[in-house]
């Protein structure tokens, strides 16, 4: 069978694993935010606190036919992504018989192909990849940042094609969520202290994405700032934490702060003070977008005067972040009938609002369905980091006693893989529980839309994570 109508078959077969909550809903999973998405490409639509990118880019795919087909192609792109991570993490073959050319490197199809289906049937049963690949939200792109640029800092099976891809792709992922900036950032400081050769070119998905982010909000709020009203969220949590109340005290004498009629109010919960119609924000007369200056200085006041508590509480927050892991969040059916359904109530049509209420999330059925799936993630997720966490350390030893020793050029290379995708996989952890949790505010949904990657180690590495392949040359 020819090798890439065999690739192309396992990708697809992959990506129908990871759609199985999708199918088994009945619709795509939906919250209350994916109707911003789906309203961002009509005219005249641009909403303040999101990226303008994901709505224009499912568009591509839905064109006002059917939500399915978003769903469809984000399975794709992961399933894409394993295989290519699967043939970077493959040790090359010794025997050219047993081998055929992938990217111009030779390496065995077969075993390739039966551990892409194994690791895509293995995260359909027991991690949250599914349940994410099938959200029609921009969360399953934090996962796929961290493993572009890995990829693209590490890989040397691709061709120049993939390459190209990879940073298109990347450059997508990181510009639909303000958090994946952060997740990028660290991932490259990762490139960057296990090696700066591919550094160049795992940069161009964030250069690309800066610049999507500039061009986009200049074009919709004639101000090409990366985020022109993130302060906003900053000061949520900010007040959240307690650290504004101090600073609207001792500065309000001063200052002609609309915030400063509220100082004995402010919200103590970020949320309420972010979405409260009755709260700071939407009181004002302007709006997020007229309180964002404001709400800019007085971040930068706080930030100034108290920086040991903003620090210690972010990294409090970004701790119980790390370990929120569950799916409730991303299964109820809140508010999705005054949203997602008045959305598809006016660009699709009546078929398509039919499939909707007919789906188990609309009818508050799946919460209760999925309880025992989202236990099960749970378990794996520990198990799993405590694996990729072990062979880390062997990995890593090896690596040092490699530098002693005669071992063979691909030995070395594949320890350095092996130690450089858990740390990388690692670092994307850990900073999407800092750009969510101290940032924003802790969610079980923040976290598991990226915690599956870490469910990857012991998938693919369970073999030959640490070859020992000594050099038979003296």
């Amino acid at each position: 069978m020819n090798s890439k109508y065999s690739q192309f078959g396992c990708i697809l077969i992959g990506s129908l694993f990871l759609l199985w909550p999708a199918i088994f809903n009945g619709y795509p999973l939906l919250y209350s935010d994916s109707h911003v998405f789906i309203s961002q490409p009509v005219a005249g639509f641009m909403n303040w606190d999101k990226p303008y990118i994901y709505g224009p880019l499912i568009l591509l795919f839905h064109a006002w036919q059917t939500l399915w087909l978003v769903v469809i192609a984000q399975a794709l792109l992961v399933s894409h992504l394993l295989w290519l991570v699967i043939v970077t993490l493959t040790p090359k073959p010794q025997q050219a018989r047993a081998t055929v050319t992938h990217s111009g490197i030779s390496t065995s199809a077969w075993s390739v192909a039966k551990r892409h289906l194994l690791a895509c049937g293995l995260l359909a049963l027991a991690s949250t990849t599914p349940w994410f690949v099938s959200f029609l939200m921009p969360d399953i792109f934090a996962a796929i940042t961290v493993l572009c640029i890995f990829l693209l800092g590490f890989s040397t099976r691709l061709n120049r094609v993939e390459v190209v891809w990879l940073v298109l792709l990347g450059a997508a992922a990181i510009a639909v969520h303000l958090s994946h900036l952060v997740i990028a950032a660290a991932c490259l400081l990762g490139v960057l202290c296990l090696g700066v050769r591919r550094l160049a070119l795992a940069v161009l998905p964030l250069v690309c994405a800066l610049a999507l982010l500039l061009g986009t909000n200049l074009y919709a709020f004639q101000n090409a700032a990366i985020s022109p009203h993130g302060s906003v969220f900053m000061l949520a949590r900010l007040s959240g934490d307690g650290n504004t109340k101090e600073i609207l005290e001792k500065y309000c004498e001063q200052k002609n702060w609309y915030l400063c009629a509220w100082v004995d109010r402010l919200p103590t919960d970020s949320d309420d003070f972010l979405w409260n119609g009755k709260g700071p924000v939407w009181s004002h007369p302007g709006g997020p977008i007229g309180l964002a200056p404001e709400a800019s200085e007085i971040v930068s006041y706080v930030i100034r005067t108290r920086p040991w508590p903003v620090l210690l509480s972010g990294l409090s927050n970004m701790a119980q972040q790390l370990w929120m892991i569950q799916l409730g969040d991303t299964l109820h059916s809140d508010h999705l009938d005054v949203t997602v359904a008045k959305s598809v109530r006016q660009y699709f049509a009546a078929e398509e609002l039919e499939r909707l209420y007919a789906s188990r999330q609309m009818k508050q059925t799946l919460v209760a369905d999925a309880v025992w799936f989202s236990r099960l993630t749970v378990v794996v997720f520990y198990c799993a980091s405590a694996f990729g966490m072990y062979v880390l350390f062997v990995a890593w030893r090896k690596r040092g006693a490699q530098r002693e020793q005669t071992y063979s050029p691909q030995g070395r290379e594949h320890t350095r893989l092996v130690v450089s995708f858990i740390l990388i996989l690692w670092l994307g952890v850990v900073s999407n529980a800092f750009a969510t949790g101290a940032l924003s505010k802790p969610h079980h949904r923040y976290q598991a839309r990226i915690a599956w990657l870490l469910v990857l180690p012991p998938l693919l590495l369970w073999r030959n994570a640490v070859p020992s392949t000594a050099s038979s040359s003296a």
